[in-house]
């Protein structure tokens, strides 16, 4: 028995109904897509030529960091800030050793001292001094180092004109640690800030 395609009776109907028209807005459903067809089986090559042999790795390079003479950002461990403390007059100190970290930390009144182990090291403590409102804040922001010089840019932000504020004196403080390896010598960058409130 042979198959007839079905093209022939599609045909006629469609060559029947051909008075009719479709406008826009003719609700006319969903034409499905073609059915694709099959790919195509892949070639295979019946004698294939050998695969390249990789090159040898090179040893990884050797790549030397002198510690005492590095430059950057030196990364800040914050031992605490306080916008209350004993410390009235304003500040900026490099503390290298145990005698003077314990006076300071004397007049700082904030409890139990921490320990610090100055051989490996070494303290910044920044004072504002004292206000006679609360919206006063002190910060190390960030401390670089070139060779054996640190850059301690300190943040000293007073309350802006549109603060609601407490009438209590305050005087804020700041301390954190740095790497005390190979430092020489330091300089501070005051800066002062607003808060907008």
């Amino acid at each position: 028995m042979s198959r007839r395609p079905l093209v022939l009776p599609l045909l006629a109907i469609l060559t029947a109904c051909g008075s009719a028209s479709v406008r826009p807005g003719d609700d006319i459903g969903a034409i499905a897509p073609a059915p694709s067809a099959a790919p195509s089986p892949p070639v295979v090559d019946p004698d294939p030529a050998p695969a390249p042999t990789p090159a040898p790795e090179a040893p990884p390079a050797v790549v030397e960091v002198e510690k005492s003479d590095s430059a950057g950002e030196v990364e800040i461990r914050r031992i605490g800030s306080w916008v209350s403390s004993g410390v009235k007059g304003s500040r900026r100190l490099v503390i290298r050793d145990q005698r003077t970290w314990a006076a300071f930390w004397s007049e700082l009144g904030a409890g139990v001292r921490p320990e610090v182990n100055f051989t490996r090291d070494l303290v910044i403590a920044v004072a504002s001094g004292e206000h006679s409102s609360g919206g006063h804040q002190i910060a190390v922001q960030q401390v670089t180092r070139d060779g054996g010089e640190l850059r301690i840019e300190v943040v000293d932000t007073s309350p802006g004109p549109d603060c609601m504020t407490t009438s209590a004196l305050t005087q804020p403080v700041d301390v954190v640690l740095v790497p005390a390896d190979g430092v020489k010598g330091w300089s501070f960058i005051d800066r002062k800030g607003t808060n907008a409130c």
